[in-house]
């Protein structure tokens, strides 16, 4: 495939003018937040200097990180916090932030086809009720990604029709007997859930729902 022009609506990198999505992470932006510690009430935690900002509409902590794309080098591996709730909330493409692709079948996600579902016979079945972190994308910049993404080894298209906002995915906090806070594994957890109060979030969870596979070098094609 040759390599594809990147519209100016696309952050690069370096002389070879990689694209970088609108969601990534810069390792200039740096963590901005306060310490973390436990609620006067002993119900959850709170930053020391916490603003209502910090929380979203379900009263979830989030993490801080400053807001400074171009600042450093992108670290394609991470999303930035603000930017990827941002983009996974209204439905907008990780990487141009302009509208995700929709059509009739839905919103395009891109995944790997090693996170598909697969029948005994090899054959893909559904992605019906998968968890993803990574926001939609549209079609220009999903054919950049396929070529320039390195995580994207065997990429496939899906298109949900109904994706539900979840959770979020972050760090799980619990008290200790001296009364400090221990971090634990990074996970998903529901919205609704008990537990929220004392977890930090990082990034916002769609749940993909009446999904369809598509045949993304067709609807490439199209846009030729």
């Amino acid at each position: 495939m040759p390599d594809l022009l990147v519209p100016e609506s696309v952050a690069t990198w370096g002389p070879r003018r990689v694209p970088v999505p609108y969601a990534a992470h810069w390792t200039g932006e740096k963590v901005t937040a306060s310490r973390v510690v436990s609620r006067v009430d002993g119900a959850g935690i709170r930053y020391v200097d916490e603003t209502a900002a910090d929380r979203d509409a379900f009263g979830v902590l989030w993490g801080r990180l400053a807001n400074a794309p171009g600042a450093g080098r992108p670290d394609f591996r991470s999303l930035h916090p603000a930017r990827q709730r941002h983009t996974q909330a209204e439905r907008l493409c990780q990487v141009c932030a302009k509208p995700a692709s929709h059509n009739r079948d839905g919103w395009l996600f891109l995944v790997n086809e090693d996170e598909a579902s697969h029948d005994a016979g090899g054959q893909h079945t559904t992605h019906d009720g998968t968890l993803t972190t990574k926001p939609p994308v549209c079609l220009p910049c999903a054919r950049l990604a396929v070529q320039h993404c390195p995580h994207l080894t065997h990429p496939l298209g899906v298109r949900a029709r109904r994706p539900r906002i979840w959770g979020v995915f972050g760090t799980f906090y619990t008290p200790t007997p001296e009364g400090r806070l221990r971090p634990h594994h990074d996970h998903h957890l529901p919205y609704g859930h008990r537990a929220l109060a004392w977890f930090l979030a990082s990034q916002l969870v769609t749940e993909l729902k009446r999904c369809t596979t598509v045949d993304l070098t067709a609807e490439f094609r199209a846009l030729s």
